[in-house]
């Protein structure tokens, strides 16, 4: 197998010999000709570039399918400011061996310690019920394991192995600090809330050389996944507060916050309020700097392309 090449490494002009896994393939017709040709994206954990075969586009598109590894020999272009891969059906083929590192991203964050950390916030709970309910989850040794791996999402924030513990980390130590800016907020519910509210991410997810989404999470969403386990986990708890669950559910179900972004309600106590302002500060700190990264390496000059996750130029600064 030949030396891996990035996405990132890829610039105009070069002839490549490489391997990628298989995003998307679809078969489109040409515009000012009869036929088809085959546009594919290409991935690994660097970014994703569109390939184009232009010829044997059919026979070509029934050599691999989506989540195949494939080893490409083509040529890079660019067309109307995007780079794009150019092969032809003979530059084209599976490969049987590699390694997964290239395709997933991993978090650089030392897993073992932030869930350390998790645990010994989860722990010091004075609440007996709290308490209880997250060492139902923490003490799991699966769910241990599940956790620390877990990505964050598919395609937007935290969306790389690692990607949930290191967002669930942030996100409730940004509410530790809000509970003390406010101390008439209920820490604990707020905190129990900020340690869970993303639990049903573990069941959003399939992992492999891509992240893709399950049955479960495409049909009923990491939210209402979080709030079914959440509450079967609350009624296996002798004697749990019945307005304390009811409190700790609607946290869970509104902390997107708006009707429009994905909450099934919108925040209608306090803490549910800051667990929501929370996940969003986080999930939009960390794709603002993950979009200046990816676009500042294509870029000589103080603005960025247009970031369309984000909805804006970015400033990259001028150098001094």
């Amino acid at each position: 197998m030949e030396s891996k090449v990035y996405v990132s490494q890829l610039r105009e002009g070069m002839a490549i010999d490489s391997y990628f896994v298989v995003a998307e393939k679809e078969l489109l017709d040409f515009k000012t000709k009869p036929g088809r040709y085959l546009q594919v994206k290409f991935k690994d954990r660097t970014g994703d570039i569109w390939g184009k075969c232009w010829d044997e586009a059919i026979e070509t598109a029934e050599l691999f399918e989506v989540g195949d590894v494939v080893r490409v020999r083509g040529d890079i272009s660019s067309y109307s400011g995007r780079l794009q891969l150019l092969f032809t059906r003979k530059g084209i083929s599976r490969e049987e061996s590699y390694d997964i590192k290239h395709f997933i991203e991993s978090t650089p964050a030392d897993v073992d310690a932030l869930y350390a950390q998790l645990h010994t916030i989860c722990s010091s709970f004075s609440n007996e019920h709290l308490r209880a309910l997250l060492l139902s989850y923490f003490d799991d040794p699966a769910f241990q394991e599940a956790f620390k791996q877990a990505p964050g999402a598919k395609s937007h924030h935290h969306n790389y192995l690692g990607g949930l513990i290191e967002h669930t980390h942030s996100v409730t130590f940004i509410c530790r600090t809000m509970a003390k800016l406010y101390p008439s907020l209920d820490k604990e519910l707020l905190l129990v809330g900020a340690l869970l509210h993303d639990v049903g991410k573990l069941k959003s997810y399939d992992v492999g050389v891509l992240i893709d989404i399950t049955p479960e999470g495409g049909l009923f969403d990491h939210v209402v996944l979080s709030y079914e386990w959440i509450k079967v986990s609350i009624d296996a708890i002798d004697g749990f507060p019945r307005e304390l669950s009811r409190r700790l559910l609607h946290i869970i179900l509104s902390h997107h916050g708006h009707r429009e972004w994905g909450a099934p309600v919108e925040p209608m106590i306090p803490e549910a309020s800051v667990l929501a302002h929370a996940d969003l500060l986080d999930s939009q700190t960390s794709e603002f700097l993950k979009v200046m990264k990816e676009l500042s390496q294509d870029t000589f000059t103080a603005w960025s392309g247009y970031s369309r996750r984000l909805g804006k130029y970015i400033y990259l600064g001028e150098e001094e």
